[in-house]
């Protein structure tokens, strides 16, 4: 996915210097836009002005309690993404941050692949939202498909839903509710790409192999390559009805969570499968549901009414 001739343009607020150049030294070489500040009032006192596609900021930043600067900002600006950066993600933590208004959550030590796919995705999808037109507020239902090969998803930054982005445009999700259920979607689709459909473990990426890269990384290119995996499909539903908006990703791996985690009901236990991907999906939407063992996730989102027509003028 491109985001065109414009660069992100980005407001850093952590107060480790360190940690400030490695942001850095990151943002300069994709040659994105950028201001650093190291507290959380000349955070605040940047927004003042000047406007920023994301805001990546530490929770431990000093000065003013910064989950109170963040919930002023989104006061002020109710679209504007933000990305918590912590070293606790677990679900209980990550979860707290997502209600306080952050669209995503960044673990240290920070994963810089993974923080260029989220940035990619946020910036298309707010520059998308302004192109789209308020015609669909005479839509009453859609259904969509789409179907990733494995390898298809390897060479996807992020991914495109454009339903979505007619529902915000319409009114029925507002702008942060859209751009939370797509990160949520495609942490669902790593997910069913990696633990699904190619079978790998989390705790591999603790294993160093003797070429210095992690087990991970190692057996996820072994089987991208090898067709029994790679030849496997993702499947992303959603359907739009009056009054929700249901999103199912289905893979074709064998679950990558224990049947024992996974209650009567669909739900997961939160103690036995804590973190952000979880807390992020939660957070997304109304109801998140897991069936086959994480092999089919459904998510629901109910939806605002829709505006009138006088809301959009002539």
């Amino acid at each position: 996915m491109s985001i065109g001739a414009h660069p992100p343009c980005i407001l850093l607020a952590d107060g480790n210097e360190q940690s400030r150049q490695m942001f850095g030294t990151f943002f300069s070489g994709r040659g994105w836009s950028y201001d650093v500040v190291p507290d959380s009032s000349a955070m605040a006192g940047a927004l003042e002005k000047g406007s920023y596609d994301i805001i990546i900021a530490d929770v431990e930043l000093s000065g003013p309690d910064s989950s109170g600067v963040l919930r002023d900002i989104l006061e002020k600006h109710p679209s504007q993404a933000i990305i918590a950066v912590s070293p606790n993600t677990t679900y209980e933590d990550a979860l707290k941050m997502f209600r306080s208004g952050a669209t995503d959550l960044l673990a240290r030590p920070v994963d810089f692949g993974w923080l260029e796919r989220v940035v990619q995705q946020i910036v298309f999808s707010r520059r998308n939202d302004e192109r789209e037109r308020a015609t669909y507020r005479f839509v009453t239902k859609e259904q969509a498909e789409m179907r990733f090969s494995c390898a298809d998803l390897a060479q996807l930054s992020s991914i495109s839903l454009p339903l979505v982005g007619r529902l915000a445009q319409s009114g029925m999700l507002s702008h942060t509710d859209a751009l939370k259920i797509r990160l949520a979607v495609q942490e669902a689709v790593l997910n069913g790409l990696e633990h699904g459909n190619l079978e790998l473990d989390s705790q591999w990426k603790e294993e160093i192999e003797l070429d210095g890269s992690d087990r991970f990384s190692s057996v996820r290119r072994q089987r991208l390559a090898d067709p029994r995996y790679s030849e496997r499909f993702v499947y992303v539903t959603l359907e739009f009805g009056i009054g929700r908006l249901e999103i199912t990703v289905r893979d074709e791996g064998k679950g990558f969570l224990n049947a024992h985690v996974v209650q009567a009901n669909g739900k997961v236990d939160s103690l036995a499968c804590s973190g952000r991907g979880l807390a992020l999906m939660s957070s997304a939407v109304d109801e998140v549901r897991f069936d086959k063992n994480g092999s089919v996730v459904t998510m629901i989102k109910r939806l605002h009414e829709r505006k009138s027509t006088e809301d959009y003028g002539s």
